[in-house]
């Protein structure tokens, strides 16, 4: 029987199965970033408006968002293998049924779908990888897991651009959208391999009892200084995600699936970096040069008329957010109690969700206001500086709880 590894960790952080649910994560990545950043693209060519793309742009994440109640207290009560197993299910399911069926209604109940599906994956695969790790390798383990992340979301948008167009180029655009939704479902697919080789989820009793009731188990305070913080960063970010393409289509820039590949390959370096930061010379002096540079991204972003302007606003952006993400869930999980750390990465994706839900539909407004994108990306660049604001009040409420925590473990 494998060990529960729930309190103590393993020895080392290159284990079975953390090295399964980076996999996982990474096939996740491709499957979501081949699809998530030609959403807006999809939406226009099914004729809505620029407030309805941008709903149904963030509902995927308004619906993961509104899934937190469930999710929290499944992953402290259930065996977390065979819910990051459903998880991969779902996906396939939903892309299918958007390959399958082009419109409105049909769109928005599969995102309706994808959003239980992701309202699982992000918190699954935190938890997971913080229960098999390294007490002391928690910040670092979490900045490598980011790395499948990255490069996944990295070759994401270039499969869906080229399936996408070579769909279109061989019959029309609907061809185009159902080839590039059918590869997401093949790597949904895909994700389920790594899942079933994960050791199943052995919790003791006595670890489950400390949990206390089901509906303790949705949110915590403690844990709700990151997710405050990570909804302000992912509310930049999404906009990113969801509204480049577009960016680049109202000022004929082409070539935009370099950028996200420079914003990953970029991702693959800050995320791990951060953590090897994080642990030495804490967030503090991290995480306010980290949202600097990330809103400067914001604006030169917003301010660029050719590839490679936006070619620096995506290392710069990636730098930010790449320094600034993995720091703010470590620390998150490391405000709770072992046996809490689902509720602790449960909430953390509560403000992650929020962020990404609110993103693509203030955008969608913005734009429909200014109808130009170079506005949505300056402004996107405010959450970034009420970030820095809450982080400086907040503070010393957090350096006292992980003192809290140091003198009682």
């Amino acid at each position: 029987m494998p060990p529960d590894n729930t309190l103590s960790g393993p020895k080392t952080i290159w284990n079975k199965n953390y090295i399964c649910v980076v996999l996982a994560n990474f096939i996740l990545s491709v499957g979501h970033a081949s699809v998530n950043p030609l959403v807006a693209t999809y939406t226009k060519y099914l004729n809505t408006s620029a407030q309805l793309t941008g709903l149904l742009a963030g509902m995927f994440f308004g619906v993961s968002l509104l899934f937190k109640p469930f999710a929290g207290p499944a992953l402290t009560k259930f065996d977390n293998r065979k819910l990051l197993i459903l998880t991969f299910v779902l996906g396939a399911f939903a892309n299918i049924g958007y390959a399958v069926f082009h419109s409105v209604p049909a769109f928005a109940a599969f995102r309706l779908l994808s959003g239980v599906q992701y309202g699982l994956f992000g918190a699954l695969t935190m938890t997971l990888s913080a229960n098999n790790l390294p007490k002391e390798r928690i910040t670092y383990g979490i900045g490598i897991l980011g790395i499948g992340g990255s490069i996944g979301f990295a070759l994401g948008p270039w499969f869906g651009e080229t399936i996408l167009n070579f769909g279109t180029n061989l019959r029309d655009e609907a061809l185009g959208f159902t080839l590039m939704f059918l590869f997401g479902a093949l790597m949904f697919i895909i994700g389920v391999i790594p899942s079933v080789i994960i050791d199943p989820d052995r919790k003791s009793r006595e670890a489950l009892a400390s949990t206390g009731v089901w509906y303790k188990n949705i949110f915590s305070i403690h844990a709700s200084i990151s997710a405050t913080l990570l909804l302000l960063v992912c509310l930049a970010y999404s906009i990113i995600q969801m509204y480049t393409f577009e960016f680049g289509r109202q000022y004929g820039i082409s070539g935009i699936s370099t950028f996200f590949l420079v914003l990953a390959l970029t991702l693959a370096v800050s995320r791990p970096l951060s953590g090897y930061l994080n642990d030495r010379i804490g967030i503090r002096k991290l995480l306010f040069p980290a949202l600097a540079v990330y809103a400067t991204a914001m604006l030169v972003i917003g301010g660029s008329r050719s590839l490679w302007m936006l070619l620096i606003g995506a290392v710069l952006a990636a730098a930010g957010y790449g320094a600034a993400l993995p720091a703010l869930q470590a620390t998150g999980m490391q405000s709770e109690h072992a046996p809490k750390r689902g509720v602790a990465s449960n909430t953390i994706f509560i403000g992650i969700d929020l962020g990404w839900f609110l993103g693509p539909y203030l955008g969608g407004l913005i734009y429909a206001y200014t109808t130009d994108y170079s506005m949505v990306f300056r402004i996107g660049a405010i959450p970034l500086v009420l970030a820095m604001i809450f982080f400086a009040v907040i503070l010393p409420v957090h350096s006292r709880r992980i003192k809290e925590l140091e003198t009682t473990q």
